[in-house]
């Protein structure tokens, strides 16, 4: 297995995500947590993966820093979207991880805030005031259609979502699957070594092994069932079949059908 190899099968992923979301030209226009999330997904595993057989056309073997660190998300959404195949309560929970979105959102944004009193005495010209801070917060909690945010909207308190190594060891769905999510979840740690840096992932990025290729080969196969979960929740809604590819569908199989 070499680059352009991965290139190749990258954009066969890639390809078979457009082409499912081209069945869903003008049948998403409400605005919808749910559809969104899914919609959001599927785009971002054809856009992600483009990226990535770009990247990895006629590239030097030796270097899988940005194939790692764009496979670390992709390997996130999977986790992600197996749990919420498997879970009973799926669309309050995924209410819940937009909800965190939005509170590390106004955190991050108080935070910033606080950097210019403390350092500024609150008249930097590109950073809010804290009266600007509270009116944002104010019109964000004022709109309907983010109670569901919410746990206290009057303390501007959101609704909380479990850790990502808890909801790993929540999908325990099978031997099978539990067999699919150890893999996976020990590849999304190695990716995540390079995304915080440390002379760890540099030493694995001297090491020109074919090791590292197969591991991103590997990484593919979550990638293409990704796209198969994702578009799951429009085969429910709108009654739409999968557009599967036989090429890639024999090479990496679907580990949830």
């Amino acid at each position: 297995m070499n680059t352009d190899e991965l290139s190749r099968l990258a954009k066969m992923i890639s390809d078979l995500a457009n082409s499912n979301l081209d069945q869903l030209k003008g049948k998403c226009q409400n605005k919808d947590d749910i559809q969104d999330y899914y919609l959001g997904i599927l785009q971002r595993q054809a856009i992600l993966l483009s990226d990535l057989a770009a990247l990895l056309k006629n590239r030097n073997s030796k270097y899988i820093s940005t194939p790692y660190i764009l496979l670390r998300s992709l390997l996130d959404d999977f986790l992600h979207l197996v749990y919420f195949h498997l879970c009973k309560e799926r669309d309050s929970e995924i209410i819940k991880v937009n909800a965190v979105a939005y509170k590390q959102s106004f955190v991050s944004l108080k935070n910033l805030t606080d950097s210019n009193y403390e350092n500024f005495e609150g008249e930097y010209p590109f950073y809010l005031k804290k009266e600007e801070v509270e009116e944002l917060k104010k019109t964000f909690v004022s709109k309907p259609e983010n109670q569901k945010y919410f746990q206290h909207p009057s303390r501007f308190k959101f609704k909380e979502f479990m850790t990502f190594n808890a909801l790993v060891h929540r999908i325990t769905h099978s031997r099978e699957t539990k067999i699919y999510r150890d893999r996976a979840y020990y590849l999304w740690q190695e990716f995540s070594s390079f995304v915080h840096y440390s002379t760890y992932s540099f030493k694995m990025e001297m090491q020109d092994t074919p090791e590292n290729m197969n591991i991103i080969d590997e990484s593919f196969q979550y990638c293409y069932n990704s796209v198969f979960l994702s578009f799951q929740y429009f085969v429910s809604e709108l009654d739409l079949k999968f557009i599967d590819n036989e090429i890639l569908n024999k090479r990496y199989g679907l580990i949830l059908s």
